[in-house]
């Protein structure tokens, strides 16, 4: 258990409480009405956050991906008390699903590692996801995302080598696709969302290129006259404002200059009524200037400062009173992105600006060594001394990576941390390049630079609709749940329910169902890719016929990025990823002259299904799926499982005739269940049908789903084809055929009856008991000749401060000479966190 301290009030909010009053003595009602509004949708639905640090992005076949997790209230950043169980999604660049653990927490905090097998992860890039089952109900906006890498390395002669062979020729080009690369779009966007004509405004742009990526730009500002009217420059990011006086009646356009393009573009259209809004947010001032024009017809205004879901302040005052300044103190919002917005008396949103509020209240964290030099081999002590910004000592968790410089890159000053992704990445849309830019040594450029940022990227939205029912439940703890019916559908009232767990050691687990069917089971143990069936009876211990509904978890909806097709094989690997894979070559080479380890040997077994009628012998197919094949697609039908295995399965009519049937290519389609041919139970009740037969193959094809199905074997061909026709047709028939013998797990047969009482059930991984090995040399065995080229060093996900801020590890350097990066970051879980870098280097 982490010993940390109580939770205090964050600042922000005794603030915010004694700016309230104020506002209610002002306007009792409505102020008091809008204020209940917020703190109503924070209490129906709180927002949750999490950032994982993960040691890093690039990983070679059969590593391991090490992260450590924190979850905090999205509002105060201490640690969240409305979920206790955190998912992990792994999707190939496909959009495919290729693994999913849950680790519980603990005071918002879990870690582990997943384990990149090369069956199931081939060389390619994935993404990396992680949320609550809570953070479902709000989008995909609040999941945690990071694309990492597996590097390719081709085997040549059995022994892994750095692929010297050319990469695959790129597909041929079009000049204008070429052409369109060179293209880049830039938005401009008034502050506030209006251009109010007549009057100083701020207009904020950003461009990026064909990849979507920042790209640094010039340009100028012209009349409808060709008059120039002023100069504008980007930032390194594509990013910046400027200031103008639009004219009421003139059109401007732009011309925007690039390394590789020039364009001409207009500017969005003047408004010469309506509301605008500015915000000045200078750097080193202490207040806000925000400045209302609004010509509207007379009607109250409603002025809203927010941060997070929390009204930090509220004004009123009626429109049709030209220009108006409010001057609101910095202290009363808390640190992160915050928002102005401009409301009509309907709570129509008329303006909104986004700002970010600055404060020096990191953790410090001061890491530090006897020396910065170490040998190879070497045992390496790192002393932490972590502190609030107030430089008083803090009892707070700390996850550390120790990596390579010679195999992995990264870059303190700019990657993702904790800072940059929970104050600002986490509360706006898109990706944010670089964000760690914007908390490293923060100064007026930054200020200003975060300011472009801030009015070109959308805000994640905080609201609630307060009569919309979540979705999606906050979970405590792994479960499994569900609901017993007997054959009327009503509540099968304390019913009896077996879980057996089917992975060795087999378990056994018993619950009762309550008054609405409803059960239950809690407290398991660390489980690794478990199974279980479920099974139900009824009060007096039959098994009757009973129906079961389990509450199976649902992975949140993966949204696929817009990829750009000139990078596909065009983007060669740096230098970095380069010496990555060869590290790793070289090792493999180094054990196998040492005889540390053989050469690789593969042995491809036949796939078996244990109970099957195969009549060439179990396994005997052209095509096999096997348990394990069907476990990963258990919902599918069986139809589907056909139609994705079997190519050329479709429906056909027999010539002459007209009936209609299922057809391989020209092979006519067969299905034989546990060993009987369905075909045996067909009855042709009406002859002028042409569609019968077709229908009683498709009630087999959606009646049974890949759940139901120990194993599916599929004839096509030779003797495998040649054992089934001597059992079901004429031996000395014209025709060609493909068979496909169907095992179920009932094993009866083709009689459309199924198991209703189990239920067959795949959860995700639930916790997690890997660790992570780091060697340790001594005088005995710091000579041994297995070669030690890791690229993580250490690993350490758990790292404690003491009351007194003081914690320290120790790690044993590996046999490359160069720079080691140890990256540090951590949490109090009490609102404050920070992140810190230390080089050290291995001669």
């Amino acid at each position: 258990m982490i010993n940390l301290r109580s939770t205090p009030i964050p600042f922000f909010l005794l603030l915010f409480l004694c700016f309230r009053q104020i506002a209610f003595a002002q306007e009792p009602t409505s102020n008091a009405k809008l204020i209940a509004q917020y703190d109503s949708a924070r209490t129906v639905a709180p927002r949750e956050k999490i950032y994982v640090h993960l040691d890093k992005a690039i990983f070679a076949p059969q590593d391991t991906l090490w992260f450590k997790a924190y979850l905090v209230d999205a509002t105060t950043n201490v640690f969240s008390k409305i979920s206790g169980l955190i998912y992990f999604d792994m999707f190939d660049a496909n959009g495919t699903l290729i693994e999913t653990i849950c680790v519980p927490t603990a005071m918002g905090v879990a870690w582990g590692g997943i384990a990149l097998k090369p069956d199931a992860y081939k060389a390619g890039s994935y993404t990396f996801r992680a949320y609550t089952n809570w953070m479902q109900n709000f989008g995909d906006a609040y999941i945690f995302k990071k694309e990492i890498k597996i590097l390719d390395f081709i085997k040549d002669e059995n022994v892994y080598q750095l692929d010297k062979k050319p990469l695959p020729t790129p597909r041929k080009i079009s000049a204008r696709t070429i052409e369109k690369s060179k293209d880049i779009d830039i938005q401009f966007l008034p502050e506030g969302g209006n251009w109010k004509a007549d009057r100083m405004q701020k207009m904020a742009f950003k461009a990026v290129n064909y990849a979507g990526k920042g790209i640094e730009v010039t340009g100028e500002i012209f009349d409808s006259k060709q008059n120039k009217i002023l100069d504008f420059k980007s930032n390194n990011k594509g990013m910046g404002y400027f200031m103008m006086v639009p004219i009421l009646n003139e059109a401007y356009t732009a011309t925007i200059n690039s390394t590789e393009i020039t364009k001409t573009q207009n500017l969005p259209k003047l408004a010469s009524s309506g509301a605008f809004l500015q915000v000045n947010n200078s750097y080193g001032s202490d207040g806000l200037a925000i400045n209302v024009d609004s010509d509207l017809p007379e009607q109250e205004i409603t002025m809203i400062g927010q941060s997070k879901g929390v009204a930090c302040f509220t004004a009123k005052f009626i429109s049709g009173k030209k220009y108006k300044t409010v001057y609101v103190p910095k202290s009363l919002f808390p640190r992160g992105i915050c928002q102005i917005l401009l409301m009509d008396g309907k709570n129509h949103v008329l303006n909104e600006r986004n700002f970010f509020i600055n404060r020096s209240q990191d953790l410090i964290i001061q890491p530090s060594t006897s020396t910065s030099v170490y040998g190879l081999r070497d045992s390496i002590c790192v002393n932490i001394q972590a502190s609030d910004f107030e430089k008083k000592p803090i009892s707070g968790t700390f996850s550390v990576a120790v990596t390579d410089d010679n195999q992995i890159q990264k870059d303190s000053l700019n990657d993702n941390n904790i800072l940059s992704h929970l104050l600002l990445a986490s509360d706006l849309k898109g990706e944010i390049e670089s964000p760690g830019y914007y908390f490293n040594h923060f100064d007026e450029q930054k200020h200003n630079d975060l300011e472009a940022l801030v009015l070109t990227q959308g805000w994640i939205k905080y609201n609630w609709e307060l009569d919309k029912r979540p979705l999606f439940k906050a979970e405590k703890e792994f479960t499994i749940s569900g609901r017993v019916t007997n054959i009327t559908n009503k509540p099968a009232i304390n019913g009896q329910i077996l879980l057996l767990g089917m992975k060795k050691p087999i378990s056994i687990m018993e619950t009762r169902t309550d008054s609405n069917g409803v059960f239950i089971f809690r407290d398991f143990p660390v489980l690794d890719s478990a199974a279980f069936v479920v099974q139900a009876k009824n009060a007096k211990g039959k098994v009757g016929t009973l129906g079961i509904e389990l509450n199976e978890f649902q992975s949140a909806p993966f949204l696929m990025t817009a990829k750009n097709n000139l990078t596909n094989y065009e983007e060669p690997l740096d230098s970095i990823s380069k010496q990555f894979i060869a590290a790793k070559n070289e090792e493999y080479e180094a054990s196998f002259k040492s005889g540390i380890i053989l050469r690789e040997v593969k042995i491809t077994g036949k796939k078996t299904i244990k109970g099957s009628k195969n009549l060439n012998g179990d396994g005997n197919a052209d095509i096999t799926l096997t348990e394990k094949d069907l476990d990963k697609v258990a919902k599918k039908t069986l139809g589907d499982v056909l139609k994705e295995n079997i190519k050329g399965l479709h429906e056909s009519v027999k010539p002459k005739t007209g009936f209609q049937l299922y057809k391989v290519n020209g092979s006519i389609f067969k299905m034989i269940i546990d060993g009987v041919e369905v075909d045996y139970f067909f009855t042709n009740f009406d002859p002028t049908s042409k569609t019968e037969y077709l229908q009683f193959i498709k009630s087999y094809f959606d009646y049974y789903n890949a759940e139901d199905i120990k194993g599916i074997e599929i004839m096509t061909s030779g003797k495998n084809v040649n054992n089934y026709i001597k059992q079901y047709e004429d031996p000395f028939t014209v025709e060609t055929y493909v068979f496909v013998e169907v095992t179920t797990r009932t094993g009866s047969g083709p009689f459309l009856r199924k198991s209703s009482n189990m239920f067959k059930y795949n959860p995700p991984a639930y916790g997690d008991n890997k660790e992570f090995y780091s060697p340790k040399y001594t005088d005995q065995n710091k000579g041994n000749k297995k070669p030690d080229y890791r690229s993580t060093i250490y690993w350490n996900p758990h790292i404690l401060t003491n009351e007194k801020g003081i914690a320290n590890f120790s790690f044993f350097s590996a046999d490359k000479k160069g720079f080691y990066t140890v990256w540090i970051e951590g949490s109090d879980m009490n609102g404050n966190f920070g992140m810190k870098a230390l080089k050290l280097e291995v001669k």
